[in-house]
């Protein structure tokens, strides 16, 4: 018997691109803001400024279904009632700049009065003219009473509940901002202002990366999710000196393990396992244990401040597990009579004096010795040539494949 397909809400795909534009707005908003600025996702509107001058809150409408500023549209006087609440109970404070952003070209004959009214008085005098026009709305013969009717009508009774000075001191600071360009392409024409053409790409995609991980951060840990422009501003520089200026080298970053963080990798885990496996000494095993401390910590500062990327790591841990394969290869094919223990150290030394590059800038020695450890402790490699065995993976990875 045929299954009838599930039909898909046709709004899906416009909330979709609402979210994915108030994400491309933060950006949009920290390329623009100045020192000490705080740009928020969420937090006082889709999106909003907070800086010496005040607050600005922004709502953000795709358009892609609707039009969201049609005279009768429930997105528009829905943002209205909003403001006014929030502007009544203190959420958003006097003097708080009102912005509302469309990503299409749609029109909207009041929505266009409201943001062009220059002064107090005509915006009083419009508001008077649409609580006449609007509400109470008199229904006519031919008017339909439709859920969609009866939830414009709660929409506009909410916003005009409040006086008509009330509504006029948010008109008067109301803009309406409508797409020059894709979202995107707006960003990627201010990067452009201070990027080569080459670059420009590049440069936009890694800051909206950027962005997006300091919104996902903030979300996961339940805390304001709020981006600082003085943040952002060394993230832009470093993406800049990485990408724009031809950058030759990562930053310094050696700082030197303490001996509580050693003692804490000694305690069970993996790759250390691994070195055991090959009888070195434990003055050895601790140096490769700094190696692994100090790889981490510089992998996690470096990508913090722009100049690594999990695309770009990928590809570099790719080359070092090619590079172990090739050296297990070899030894695989040497005939001769050496211990599995002697063939093992051989095997690691082999692999941490490679010296691979990311994305083609050299990284300290400590770096790649470091990310072996790193993928021995996964692990996706091992050293000793029965590894697998005597760590007891085998036969869990045997019960999987079972599964």
């Amino acid at each position: 018997m045929a299954t009838a397909k599930r039909r898909r809400k046709t709004s899906a795909p416009g909330q979709a691109y609402g979210y994915l534009i108030q994400v491309v707005r933060v950006l949009w908003h920290l390329l623009r803001a100045s020192p000490g600025d705080v740009v928020a996702f969420e937090t006082l509107g889709d999106v909003s400024v907070e800086s010496e001058d005040g607050v600005l809150s922004e709502e953000d409408k795709s358009g892609l279904a609707h039009n969201p500023i049609a005279d009768g549209s429930l997105a528009l006087w829905k943002t209205f009632a909003n403001w006014a609440d929030a502007r009544r109970d203190g959420t958003l404070p006097a003097g708080c700049k009102y912005l509302l952003y469309v990503a299409q070209r749609h029109e909207g004959a009041i929505v266009q009065c409201l943001s062009d009214c220059q002064t107090l008085s005509a915006a009083k005098e419009l508001v008077a003219i649409l609580r006449e026009r609007l509400f109470p709305v008199t229904p006519s013969e031919n008017e339909s009473d439709t859920d969609d009717g009866k939830t414009l009508k709660a929409e506009l009774r909410r916003l005009f509940s409040h006086s008509d000075d009330a509504i006029a001191s948010i008109v008067i600071d109301f803009t309406l901002e409508k797409a020059t360009a894709a979202p995107f392409d707006e960003v990627r024409a201010e990067i452009a202002r201070s990027t080569s053409d080459e670059n420009v790409d590049a440069v936009s995609e890694r800051l909206l990366g950027w962005v997006k991980r300091q919104l996902m951060m903030q979300v996961e840990s339940r805390l304001p999710v709020r981006v600082c422009y003085d943040d952002f501003r060394k993230q832009r520089l470093n993406v800049l000196r990485r990408i724009d200026r031809n950058q030759n080298a990562f930053p310094e970053h050696d700082t030197e393990p303490t001996r509580e963080e050693i003692k804490e990798q000694l305690v069970d885990r993996l790759y250390v396992r691994q070195l055991s496996l090959l009888e070195l000494d434990d003055d050895d095993i601790e140096q490769h244990v700094r190696d692994y401390i100090r790889a981490s910590a510089a992998r996690t500062a470096w990508s913090e401040i722009g100049y690594l990327d999990r695309n770009s790591f990928r590809k570099y841990e790719s080359e070092l597990t090619e590079h172990w394969r090739l050296c297990r290869m070899v030894l695989k094919s040497d005939k001769s009579e050496k211990s599995s223990i002697t063939r093992g150290v051989e095997l690691l030394f082999n692999c941490l004096s490679r010296t691979a590059r990311l994305e083609t800038i050299e990284v300290p020695s400590y770096f790649s010795r470091g990310s072996f450890h790193a993928m021995a402790d996964e692990p996706r490699i091992g050293w000793h040539p029965d590894w697998e065995v005597l760590l007891g993976l085998e036969a869990g990875r045997a019960n999987k494949n079972a599964d």
